[in-house]
């Protein structure tokens, strides 16, 4: 009993010590001495510049915690002078006692105010090309079991520019949260959102949102499984779900619901000029519902529900591998009123030109199948369409119907 009585008191003696040094060291050093060795310590391992211009503050218990103001990360030679990263705070820190077992336990990665700024040049090179470790990793090195209690980026900006498209993408309002992060569990629930700002979108960028509350990624990498997700792109919001097996040949289904949203503010918002429609109301009430199918390169949708504001329509839609692939759909749909959708007669207005540029890669021919079809005072039944998109253009084929 005597020998565990000083045991005891000894195992509390190491802790009051432990305790009064770490308290001597967040009262007497100051961290920001060490800042010329980090510098220097990162210029040597990037060749970039680095500078870290806000106050460094240290926590100890139970998180070894570092915490910064700003700072950034300069660009590679032959880029702009403009840091290639910035930020205006950031909190690392890793816990202590799982250290000294030689596992780390990351605290959650905090990020504020972030500017990154990734451009590729017209010959190629990048400026995030070269970070890194130019080393080979030791096979016979000891792997150490990394956790990250997850990430949080926020109130942040990404741009990437690419000279040799060209190509300018900018996301501005920027955060990006994540579950904790583990290599037993390769993938993880996550949320993004922000402003997506390109060429011809509306001046304020388009807003969007990706949220994956759960998610499922093999250690291999060979299988994903995502119950749910949801999506938002302006105003098209939409939700849905995937699995299946990924490699060389990727084999997944999944599904997709979307709200009732406007086509010409989405149109708009994104750069395209809607369609100019005798009913300017027309194409503002349109959802869709699918389940979807890839496999070896090859997509099909069955079924295959659209709304087009009054009119309901279904059908499926399949469009197969190789280097120049058609799509083919068939949709069955109640009844249509065509003078809603055909262009005003004012001979001032500029006629729609559909972007067939755009959609060069999306060639499709198909059927639209009507029970009743109205144009003006003539009412069709049994209104047959057949449609084809390809290098000339949007045309109907041998239209049918039985009037009455």
């Amino acid at each position: 009993m005597r020998l565990l009585k000083w045991i005891s008191w000894f195992l509390a003696g190491l802790v009051v010590l432990i305790l009064v040094a770490v308290a001597v060291l967040v009262w007497v050093v100051d961290p920001n001495g060490f800042k010329p060795r980090i510098e220097t310590a990162v210029r040597e391992a990037t060749g970039r510049d680095f500078r870290l211009v806000g106050d460094i503050e240290l926590g100890f218990f139970p998180w070894l915690s570092l915490r910064t103001g700003s700072g950034e990360f300069g660009n590679a030679p032959g880029f702009p002078a403009e840091p290639m990263a910035s930020w205006r705070s950031a909190h690392l820190g890793v816990r202590v006692f799982p250290l000294i077992r030689g596992e780390l336990e990351i605290d959650r990665v905090r990020l504020d105010g972030a500017d990154v700024r990734l451009t590729r040049r017209a010959d190629g090179h990048a400026n995030w090309d070269g970070i890194g470790s130019r080393q080979p990793a030791d096979p016979h090195a000891k792997s150490r079991h990394v956790t990250i209690d997850g990430v949080d980026l926020r109130d942040s900006r990404l741009l990437f520019v690419d000279e040799s498209a060209p190509r300018r993408v900018e996301i501005t309002a920027l955060s990006l949260t994540t579950d904790a992060i583990d290599p037993d569990r390769p993938f993880t629930g996550t949320e993004i959102q922000g402003d997506l700002h390109m060429d011809g979108f509306v001046p304020g960028g388009v807003p969007f949102r990706l949220a994956v509350p759960k998610a499922a990624l093999s250690k291999d990498y060979s299988s994903l499984d995502v119950p749910g997700f949801e999506m938002q792109l302006g105003a098209l919001r939409a939700e849905g779900g995937l699995s299946g097996e990924l490699g060389e040949a990727p084999r997944l289904t999944g599904q997709l619901e979307s709200n009732v949203f406007d086509v010409r503010a989405l149109l708009t918002a994104v750069g395209i000029d809607a369609p100019k429609t005798t009913d300017p109301q027309a194409l503002t009430r349109v959802a869709v519902k699918i389940a979807w199918r890839l496999e070896a390169g090859t997509i099909a949708i069955d079924p295959l529900a659209v709304t087009l504001d009054d009119t309901h329509l279904m059908g499926s839609f399949q469009r197969g591998a190789g280097p120049d692939p058609v799509g083919d759909f068939t949709l069955r749909g109640d009844r249509l009123d065509i003078a809603r959708y055909l262009p005003p007669t004012d001979p001032n207005s500029a006629p729609f030109v559909l972007p067939t540029a755009a959609l060069k890669a999306l060639k499709f021919r198909g059927v639209v199948e009507l029970e009743q079809a109205t144009y003006q005072d003539t009412v069709m039944k049994g209104v047959t369409l057949r449609l084809l998109l390809d290098d000339r253009g949007l045309r109907s084929l041998r239209p049918r119907a039985d009037k009455s």
